[in-house]
């Protein structure tokens, strides 16, 4: 197996270069290589597709985006939750809020709270509930979002 490196190095004439190297990882021989050709500067490809993405608003000021990720659903970093809950908000809902909140995950923004990382719930109902701040039925508040 082969690891690539870079070294600064002081020329006497042409001050601070850069040389790309290439070490064999067996027998720990470097040898100078152009960056290009071997490989070292290659683009790493996108192994998964995008997730479908879905959201939700609510008339509170919730404005989230998420997706599934196997049986979980990750509510997506920058999604604003209402800033208030309903009377009738289900206490998990809450529970799960305000424990958002402390772990600094949940912060004020304006008047919604911004979701600062990605964050995973059991089921997209709680999450909406949760993003909401009120009873959520089922997922079907999470729409499809549309693909700019």
């Amino acid at each position: 197996m082969k690891e690539y490196y870079v070294k600064k190095i002081q020329h006497p004439q042409q001050g601070e270069l850069y040389q790309f190297l290439e070490r064999d990882a067996e027998t720990g021989e470097e040898q100078a290589i152009d960056p290009f050709e071997s490989g070292m500067l290659q683009l790493q490809v996108e192994q998964e597709p995008s997730p479908e993405l879905f959201s939700v608003m609510s008339k509170r000021g919730a404005d989230a985006t998420g997706f599934y990720r196997g049986a979980k659903f990750v509510v997506q970093r920058g999604s604003k939750f209402a800033a208030s809950t309903s009377p009738k908000c289900p206490k998990k809902y809450i529970k799960l809020r305000e424990n958002l909140v402390l772990d600094k995950l949940l912060v004020p923004f304006q008047h919604q709270l911004l979701l600062m990382e990605d964050t995973e719930f059991d089921s997209s109902t709680l999450a909406m509930g949760t993003v909401i701040g009120g009873w959520a039925r089922s997922s079907l508040g999470w729409k499809a979002a549309s693909k700019k």
